[in-house]
C-alpha cells in the first residue's frame, strides 16, 4: 500500500476523526426509550409559499403565475389543511405532497409557517451556518464553532449517539464526542481493502498512547462493531434494507439512501439519539414548477415512508424538516423565485400536535411584507428547535445558548 492509499484508508477508517471531535467512544444504553430526533435540512431555500400555500389570498394570486401557485381546483388541486392559524384563508399543501397530507390529517404532522432567522440574510452559507450553530447573530459565528444538536446530545450515552447521513460531519453535530458520518450503510462499514487495512491501521495506532492513538483505536472498534451488527446473507454480504410494516421508499430518490442509513443504525442498538440528513436542490431561481414538484414528491414520499417504517418497528421518532429561508412572494422572469426570508418548517412524529398549522401569519399585502418583497418572519427558528428538544427530552438551554423563549408554539401535545 502506498502513502496516498494509506492516507485515504486511514481517513475513511476514522484515524483522523479525533480532530473532528471523536474521542472516548463507549458502549451504553440504547436511546430507544426517547424519540429519535431526525433533522432533514432542505438546503437551497425551499419555497414555503409553494409548499404550504395560502391559495385564496388575493395578494398571493396576484403575485405569481398559476404555475408557481398551489391550485384550489382543477386537475391537480392542493391538499386542503384544516387549520386555525388564519381561518379566512384556504391553506393547502402542494399537490405532490399527498403522503404529507396523510400525516397531517392523521395527527402526526404539524407545520410552522413564517419561520426563520430574524436577521434577514439571503446568503445560503451564512443562513445555514447560523441555524446549524443554533445562533442568530453573525458576529457570534467566530466564537461558537460547535453545533446545536451536538450540544443537545452531549450527555447522551451510547456508542454512536449522533449520525450524519452525509459524506462529512454536519455542522449541527460538530463537537459531539462521538458520531458517525456516512451517507450509506448498504455495503457495510468495512474499510477499503478489508482486513489487511484494518490490521495495518490498528498496528500503527498501537505505536503510541496519545489521545489521538486511543481515539483512533476506538473509531476502528466502532466500525468493526457496526459491520458485525449488519444483517448478512450466507455469503457474508449485507442484506438489503427491509422497511418495517410494508413501508416503501420508492420514488424518494437519494433521500431514500440517507433515511435508510438512519434506519439501519437505529436498529443496531448503538444508542443513536439524533441524526442529520441533507436534501438539497431547493434553490429554484428558474424552472421552478417542475423542479419543485419533483422535490416535494421525493420529500413527501421519503418522510412518510421513514415515519411509517420507524413506527412499525416500534421506534419513537420526531422529524424536523427545516430550510435556511423561504423565497420571495413575487415570481421572477425565469419562472422561478429568488431568495426570500420567512420559510415553512415541518415537524412530525410521536407527541407532535399534528393536524396543526402553527405560528403567526403576517399576511402578504405589500405593507406586511419584509422589505416589501418577502414573507416576514414571525417565529424565530430557535423556538421550533427549543420545543422539539423539549419534546424529545433533550436540553434546550445548552443547545441554544443565546435563546430566551418569548412565547410558545405548542408543537407538542404534552
Amino acid at each position: 500500500m502506498n502513502r496516498r492509499d494509506f492516507l485515504k484508508a486511514a481517513t475513511q477508517a476514522g484515524c483522523f476523526l479525533p480532530f473532528a471531535g471523536i474521542s472516548g467512544l463507549a458502549f451504553g444504553e440504547d436511546a430507544g426509550a426517547k424519540p429519535l430526533l431526525v433533522v432533514v435540512f432542505l438546503r437551497g431555500g425551499a419555497d414555503g409559499l409553494h409548499l404550504v400555500a395560502p391559495v385564496s389570498d388575493p395578494d398571493y394570486i396576484g403575485a405569481r403565475p398559476p404555475e408557481l401557485r398551489v391550485a384550489d381546483s382543477g386537475d391537480r388541486p392542493g391538499h386542503r389543511l384544516a387549520q386555525t392559524l388564519e381561518p379566512n384563508i384556504d391553506f393547502r399543501l402542494h399537490a405532490e405532497a399527498a403522503p404529507l397530507s396523510g400525516l397531517y390529517q392523521g395527527g402526526r404532522l404539524a407545520i410552522v409557517h413564517a419561520v426563520g432567522l430574524t436577521d434577514g440574510t439571503r446568503s445560503h452559507f451564512v443562513a445555514q451556518d447560523l441555524i446549524e450553530r443554533g445562533i442568530a447573530d453573525e458576529k457570534r459565528m467566530g466564537r461558537i464553532n460547535d453545533g446545536w444538536l451536538a450540544r443537545a446530545l452531549a450527555s447522551s450515552g451510547g456508542m454512536v449517539p449522533g449520525l450524519s447521513a452525509t459524506s462529512s460531519t454536519a455542522l449541527a453535530l460538530r463537537g459531539l464526542r462521538s458520531s458517525l458520518a456516512t451517507p450509506d450503510l448498504s455495503s457495510g462499514s468495512n474499510l477499503p481493502w478489508g482486513a489487511p487495512t484494518s490490521q495495518l491501521l490498528r498496528t500503527l495506532c498501537l505505536t503510541g498512547n496519545s489521545p489521538v492513538h486511543a481515539a483512533s483505536l476506538s473509531a476502528l472498534d466502532v466500525l468493526d462493531t457496526l459491520d458485525r451488527k449488519l444483517p448478512r446473507d450466507a455469503s457474508g454480504r449485507p442484506l438489503p434494507y427491509k422497511p418495517e410494516g410494508g413501508a416503501s421508499y420508492e420514488g424518494s430518490g437519494d433521500l431514500a439512501r440517507s433515511l435508510t442509513a438512519v434506519g439501519r443504525l437505529a436498529r443496531m442498538d448503538v444508542g443513536l439519539a439524533g441524526a442529520c440528513v441533507d436534501f438539497g436542490g431547493w434553490d429554484t431561481h428558474e424552472g421552478q414548477p417542475g423542479r419543485f414538484a419533483n422535490q416535494v414528491r421525493q420529500l413527501s414520499l421519503g418522510l412518510a415512508a421513514f415515519h411509517n417504517d420507524m413506527a412499525a418497528g416500534g421506534r419513537k421518532l420526531v422529524i424536523v424538516a427545516m430550510t435556511e429561508f423561504g423565497r420571495r412572494l413575487r415570481a421572477n422572469k425565469s419562472m422561478g423565485t429568488d431568495h426570500g426570508h420567512g420559510g415553512c418548517w415541518l415537524v412530525a412524529g410521536d407527541g407532535v400536535r399534528g393536524g396543526s398549522l402553527l405560528g403567526k401569519w403576517p399576511g402578504l399585502a405589500t405593507s406586511r411584507l419584509d422589505q416589501g418583497v418577502d414573507l416576514a418572519v414571525t417565529t424565530d427558528y430557535r423556538e421550533v428547535l427549543a420545543e422539539v428538544l423539549a419534546g424529545v427530552g433533550m436540553p434546550g438551554r445548552e443547545a441554544l445558548p443565546d435563546w430566551r423563549p418569548a412565547g410558545r408554539l405548542g408543537l407538542f401535545s404534552t
